[in-house]
């Protein structure tokens, strides 16, 4: 009887400690994608609410903070657009932010009025081989999304700020779900995204306004804190996440729940768990800022360590983690094998994901700096049909139910333990 007991008494105390992890993840993604914190950027001091809650969540749960009381702080270029409006056709309909149009966050203030204006139409990649930047001066060049994807489009607008002779205007149009991306530098010319393809050939009537801002010499800020391990405290693991997102652009703002409010989550948890049962190894947390307009937070971080790297024994970069139904996939997996073979081997013992994908070698994200440096690496993320928004209004978390928070969490946990 007293063995029933016991065992009832330890399935209910770890189902409250799974219960109150699970909460929290959801607490701190809510906190996160909230209007309060304005996207986590750098308009209305989204960066610093975030930085600021990040810290008082690590202050609250007794996790030891670095550098000035936690924070580092990171200079950075950033272009702020501010308000941007656009009217079509000759009933002078005005298109919904977010949802009908966007502009590139590298897009200059303007006023643009046109009227009957005849249009540079590029549609095929032949046709985009074809142009030649210095016959543009002055154009408008309108993008039809398909055989171009978006990002090939931005991409080489963004090689035309180099030149002297570039477009009156660029648009690109057809795409599902308009995908926001943010600034570090300005273009010389702004540039639209359309949710549907409104314009052909000629353009009968558009009135564009935006007004942007461009700080030189922001200063934002990385979160460091550190649990002391109980055996070997000057060793480490190291966990890393960007905190910041898209911001907002004047009345509407991206809240950023899986990409990162979910990796800041899950940090968080971690950090809490491990202050109340530290490892043997010490384990370090860097929440990031900069991640979205070029890895600057986490490059800083690099540049500027408030732990030796080369005591790193191995470092996770967590970023869109909120899902998990169909596995979770490691970058660098195949880089550091040993590492990612010890993941597999621990799901196939546990059953936890139905899958751990090895995959190549990249730097789009987080970890690259530190790779750079010698520090050995793999970047997670999950992925599972629940959830599949990304860089849009629409990823507000409503729908983001941290799938597999606690397999996740105890992945890793295991993982310290073993490595």
């Amino acid at each position: 009887i007293m063995k029933r007991v016991f065992l009832i008494v330890l399935m209910f105390l770890s189902y409250m400690s799974y219960s109150q992890s699970y909460n929290y993840a959801i607490f701190c993604k809510d906190t996160l994608t909230s209007k309060y914190m304005a996207g986590r950027a750098y308009i209305d001091n989204g960066d610093k609410k975030a930085a600021e809650f990040i810290r008082s969540e690590l202050k609250k749960n007794n996790v030891s903070l670095l550098g000035e009381d936690g924070f580092q702080s990171v200079p950075l270029k950033v272009n702020n657009i501010l308000e941007a409006n656009l009217y079509v056709g000759i009933k002078n309909r005005k298109l919904e932010l977010g949802k009908e149009f966007l502009v590139l966050g590298a897009s200059p203030s303007c006023d643009l009025i046109l009227k009957n204006e005849k249009a540079k139409v590029i549609s095929t990649k032949a046709e985009l081989e074809k142009l030649k930047p210095h016959k543009l001066k002055d154009k408008v060049l309108i993008f039809n999304l398909g055989e171009i994807d978006n990002y090939t489009a931005i991409r080489f607008l963004r090689t035309l700020k180099e030149e002297s002779n570039t477009p009156k205007l660029a648009i690109i149009q057809g795409q599902d779900k308009l995908q926001y991306y943010t600034g570090r530098n300005v273009m010389s010319f702004p540039v639209v995204q359309l949710r549907d393809k409104i314009f052909s050939k000629k353009i009968n009537r558009l009135k564009l306004s935006i007004k942007s801002e461009f700080h030189e010499n922001y200063q934002s800020q990385n979160v460091w804190a550190k649990v002391e391990g109980t055996k070997y405290k000057d060793s480490c693991f190291a966990f890393i996440c960007h905190y910041d997102h898209l911001g907002k652009i004047g009345d509407i703002h991206f809240p950023g729940a899986n990409d990162n409010a979910s990796g800041v989550a899950v940090l968080l948890d971690l950090a809490k768990y491990y202050a109340k049962n530290p490892a043997e190894h010490s384990v370090v947390f860097m929440f990031v800022t900069g991640e979205e307009i070029g890895l600057v937070g986490s490059e800083y971080a690099a540049e500027h360590p408030l732990v030796d790297l080369s005591k790193m024994k191995f470092l996770f970069n967590f970023d869109m983690v909120g899902t998990g139904s169909t596995g979770v996939a490691v970058i660098n997996g195949k880089k550091e094998p040993e590492a990612g073979k010890l993941l597999q081997t621990i799901n196939e013992e546990n059953h936890w994901f139905s899958k751990i994908v090895l995959g190549e070698e990249s730097c789009n994200s987080d970890h690259c700096p530190f790779v750079q440096k010698g520090v050995p690496a793999h970047f997670i993320f999950t992925y599972g049909c629940e959830y599949n928004e990304y860089h849009t209004v629409y990823d507000d978390g409503v729908e983001l139910s941290f799938t597999k928070h606690i397999d996740f969490c105890n992945l890793f946990k295991e993982f310290i333990k073993r490595y």
